[in-house]
């Protein structure tokens, strides 16, 4: 794989302008597709085959006229009256009705037809008393069971203060409601808050839409042009990783929006695609550039060799840690979950498209730059001499990743047990973990969604916001079961005693014969009995049959809010009951709403997960042992993935679901996906890290295994690797940290939360785990660390991620690239222009210089440097220091490279 990587970076390097247009093709085609055919996004999370989709399919084909409570656009609208005085208020009823006429007006043509519930609640509350009374009345209902019922439905709560209406907007699913509708349902709304009225609207037709606030790319981007700058000392080289991340994540996005042309996907997923793209597009191009900077700097190679060496071992790391990470992404749909499945499969191709832009336009970008790569370089900076000339103290070797490593060196032991105290008492507030998925409850406390909610609360109770819809099969009821006997009887005698009330009953109703009727009847009503029973339920009713009287809903409102536990508990009930009467009956019947979508979504996230993890860490695993050649190194790895997630869950339901220290306005339980899939997401940017800290560890093992004593080997390679890797790593984990903890700006609470919880897990991942546990478990365990079964090693195939296969062609290419690129100039300089524009290059050649025997032997003749100089594109030429005509010097000559394509020459100075 590094031969074949290393052909790949030569071979973009000078091709490099095919690679640059080819991308460039790409793009446009992608997003050109994408803004012809995308579609709009959903706002609702559904998993088809659980209880409440199918109830709510049986529901849908019952009562087609209804609708579909889960999936249509509507609108609910909440007025409060000002303080101290009442809705049913002359001046106030005034200021209803004008706001009631205002929506009307704004959505005229735009409103499902008819629309009951669109009226002043004070008239609708009034309408609704009139009806139940007179209907009640004449079947004998008593007198407490119908104002029980009023009470229930009526929108105008017992103290007269607050009340609500709906509508639902003309739109096939509310993922289709548009900008123009809100804007509508805005305006409307404001006029009546200008009234002196407190106006707010939720519902599935008013939901938020998902908008990505651009001050968390441009803070994340900022960050991390500070962290490259710092890392590679100059203005363009910092540039690079953060240009390659952002086309990488454009086209991802223009991917994801072409794939709305033939899917429903959800609002989120976009978001978190963005979110995870850009920070492994720009951490993957900083590891290769970092890598190309080296391979220039201490070993003089020419740009297409540094190139091709870059990737032949950084880039492997690269591409096996984006396969981790794409394999822990797609993965998710072992969980079976649609919409979650959409979200890890296209930021599996995100991750894709951001390691293939690392690969290839990377290595173009460097040919087109040539030795201007490093220009605007900061004095003192990275290795770069201070202002007045004197070395930096990481030019001189001193930097704080030896000093850390030293201190793990000596003190393994106290290292290992504070790593592991720390993150496993951080780990322990996991055992509070509460999931829901987001509604208008969990909503921010400053959106108008969050304060209708609180207002149905305040007026309605918490149950209110939760309702649920029994959906009752009765084709198949029992005429004779003996529970509803009685009932059976009540029912029979208000049929017979109101024939008026009987005959306004559907045709097909009345044409079956009687006993079936009564059946029917007495099960719904035994139904919405046995329901009210219930601790958690404030109140059951039978609200509408359809039209022969086969099905009926009964409307179901608990005592409880939508993210209370105990609502999650009162489904179970719902259905442990549901499975009595149906027993008992003979009947059918299924519990639907939004509540219990979310519930059962919650669940089978909940059920996925042990199945998921284990899926994931176990192939991990498996690619590690094949990688590192090692037992104890993966499973470090995955000990320390656990530890970190672990601790990561625990601080994010300390602040944002227990509301520590108040940080967070509005605690609620974490949004049910979150777990699973920052999961997946940790565990895969977990072994990017092992993988680039392991990758240097391995290959300096492998030059010390030869030493008498393998512990020292050992040592020796942890601490070797450590000081190559920890810089660039630090600056990777800086950079992603960055990204994540950016998105905590963003409106959306579980957007906030997915970047918090996300940034804690690289915090604790990379710095904590990977920089400190695992070296000290390593240097404790000692010889055991690189053993590794031979019968083992025989049969696995080797990946090479540490480029070994290249080490092996070293001295046919320092013939072919460091002998050219140093002619007449010490080993390491890479040219009068790379001593300047690549840190810590140390030498360089000039008139006067005392070349060594082993440098002589690799120096040409004038004539060919001439004729090398007649090869250098046109655009090259006359670039050179001191020579504004355009002409060159003997020494000029000397000190050029061999020709190549974006090889440095003496560029001007900086």
């Amino acid at each position: 794989m590094a031969k074949l990587l290393s052909k790949l970076g030569s071979w973009a390097y000078r091709r490099k302008w095919w690679v640059i247009a080819a991308w460039v093709v790409i793009f446009a085609t992608v997003a050109g597709l994408a803004a012809g055919f995308m579609r709009p996004f959903t706002s609702q999370f559904e998993i088809s085959g659980t209880p409440a989709i199918e109830a709510t399919e049986d529901l849908v084909e019952k009562f087609p006229e209804g609708g579909n409570p889960v999936e249509d656009a509507a609108v609910r609208v909440a007025v409060k009256a000002p303080e101290g005085e009442k809705l049913t208020d002359p001046e106030n009823y005034q200021r209803v009705q004008d706001l009631v006429a205002g929506l009307e007006e704004n959505l005229e043509g735009e409103l499902v037809e008819p629309a009951p519930l669109l009226g002043n609640p004070v008239d609708l509350a009034g309408q609704m008393t009139a009806v139940f009374q007179q209907v009640y009345g004449e079947f004998g209902v008593p007198e407490e069971v119908t104002q029980a019922d009023i009470d229930n439905l009526k929108p105008l709560s017992d103290d007269e203060t607050i009340g609500y209406f709906g509508f639902t907007l003309d739109v096939p699913t509310a993922a289709e409601v548009t900008d123009e509708h809100r804007a509508a349902i805005t305006d409307a709304l404001e006029q009546g808050r200008e009234s002196g009225l407190q106006v707010e609207a939720g519902g599935l037709g008013f939901a938020p839409p998902i908008e990505i606030n651009a001050t968390s790319e441009i803070v994340g981007i900022g960050v991390a042009l500070v962290v490259l700058v710092f890392t590679f000392g100059s203005l363009v080289a910092a540039g690079l990783p953060v240009l390659t991340g952002v086309i990488g994540v454009l086209i991802g996005l223009a991917g994801i929006l072409l794939t709305t042309s033939w899917a429903e996907l959800n609002e989120v997923t976009p978001t978190l695609a963005i979110m995870i793209g850009l920070a492994v597009g720009i951490d993957y191009a900083l590891f290769i550039l970092s890598r190309y900077r080296s391979e220039r700097r201490d070993n003089g190679l020419s740009g297409p060799a540094a190139a091709g060496k870059a990737l032949g071992t950084a880039g492997s790391a690269v591409l096996f840690a984006g396969v981790v990470v794409i394999v822990a992404l797609a993965a998710l749909v072992v969980a079976r979950i649609e919409f979650l499945s959409a979200m890890g499969l296209l930021a599996a191709m995100t991750v894709l498209i951001a390691v293939l832009v690392a690969l290839t336009l990377l290595p173009a970008l460097l040919g087109a730059l040539g030795d201007k790569a490093f220009k605007g370089r900061l004095p003192g900076v990275a290795g770069n001499p201070k202002r007045d000339g004197s070395e930096s103290k990481l030019s001189q070797g001193k930097t704080l990743g030896g000093w850390w490593i030293g201190v793990v060196r000596r003190l393994p032991v106290v290292v290992l047990v504070v790593v592991i105290a720390a993150l496993g008492a951080l780990t322990i507030p996991v055992s509070k973990l509460e999931l829901a998925l987001p509604t208008d409850v969990t909503a921010s406390e400053d959106t108008t969604q969050r304060r209708a909610a609180d207002l149905m609360a305040e007026g309605f109770g918490e149950g209110a916001n939760a309702p649920f819809l029994a959906v009752v099969d009765t084709s198949g009821v029992d005429p004779t079961n003996p529970e509803t006997e009685q009932l059976r009887g009540a029912v029979g005698q208000a049929l017979a005693a109101n024939p008026e009330a009987a005959a306004q009953a559907g045709e097909e109703l009345q044409a079956q014969a009687p006993e079936e009727t009564v059946a029917r009847l007495a099960a719904y009503l035994y139904t919405a009995g046995e329901i009210s029973q219930l601790d958690g339920v404030e109140h059951a009713q039978l609200i509408g049959l359809n039209d022969d009287g086969t099905a009926g809903q009964v409307q179901i409102t608990p005592t409880t809010g939508p993210v209370d536990e105990a609502t999650n508990d009162l489904v179970h009930e719902l259905r442990d009951v549901g499975e009595r009467i149906e027993g008992e009956l003979g009947i059918d019947i299924g519990f639907t709403g939004l509540t219990a979508v979310e519930v059962d979504i919650t669940e089978a996230l909940a059920g996925a997960m042990p199945i998921y993890l284990g899926i994931v860490v176990g192939l991990a695993v498996l690619l590690l042992i094949v990688v590192f050649r090692s037992i104890v190194v993966p499973l470090l790895a995955g000990v320390g993935f656990l530890l970190s997630v672990g601790a990561a869950f625990g601080v994010t339901i300390l602040f944002w679901q227990e509301g520590l220290w108040g940080i967070v306005d509005a605690p609620a339980p974490l949004v049910s996906f979150m777990p699973i899939f920052l999961i997946g997401v940790t565990f895969g940017l977990a072994m990017d890290y092992q993988v680039f800290l392991g990758t240097r560890m391995r290959e300096q093992f492998i030059e010390n295994r030869d030493l008498d004593s393998q512990k020292e080997a050992v040592v020796r390679s942890v601490t070797g690797g450590f000081t190559q890797g920890a810089r660039v790593v630090t600056a990777a984990a800086l950079i992603m940290m960055a990204v994540f903890f950016a998105f905590t700006n963003q409106p959306l609470p579980f957007i906030q939360i997915f970047g918090f919880a996300l940034g804690l897990a690289v915090l604790f991942d990379a710095l904590f785990v990977r920089m400190a546990l695992v070296p000290a478990a390593m240097i404790l365990f000692g010889k055991a660390t690189w053993w590794f079964p031979t019968w083992l090693d025989k049969i696995l195939p080797s990946l090479d991620v540490e480029g070994r296969s290249l080490e092996e062609d070293d001295d046919e290419s320092d013939g072919d690239d460091k002998g050219d690129a140093n002619d007449g100039k010490p080993r390491g300089s890479g040219g009068d222009d790379e001593g300047r524009d690549l840190p810590a290059a140390s030498t360089q050649a000039g008139p006067g210089s005392e070349h060594t025997e082993g440098e002589r032997a690799g120096t040409v003749s004038v004539a060919e440097l001439l004729e090398r100089e007649g090869d250098e594109p046109e655009a090259e030429r006359g670039e050179h220091d001191g020579d504004e005509d355009g002409s060159v010097s003997v020494q000029d000559l000397l000190d050029k490279e061999d020709g190549d394509e974006g090889s440095p020459g003496r560029g001007g100075n900086d």
